[in-house]
């Protein structure tokens, strides 16, 4: 099961990685990479992760399109 790390302090809002999803599942949100649906979130808050953690059991493929394109390194898959 993917899970998609975003570091909010490094993403800069350019959205490479929401266009070469090809499940579409970020989105841009106040100018950073997000999920694009918020009910997969679990909590980051409560387990001090990362700055989002996204659990994408049912939608992401985990073909790490968004961490290869990312120009600041601010996603990875775990």
């Amino acid at each position: 099961m993917p899970l998609i790390l975003i570091d909010l302090k490094a993403c800069n809002g350019c959205g490479v990685c929401v266009y070469v999803c090809p499940t579409m599942v970020l989105e841009l949100r106040d100018g950073k990479a997000r999920a694009a649906n918020l009910e997969v979130c679990l909590g980051v808050r409560a387990k001090q992760l990362c700055a989002e953690c996204i659990k994408t059991k049912e939608v992401c493929e985990g073909c790490v399109a968004c961490v290869k394109n990312c120009p600041n390194a601010a996603i990875s898959l775990v």
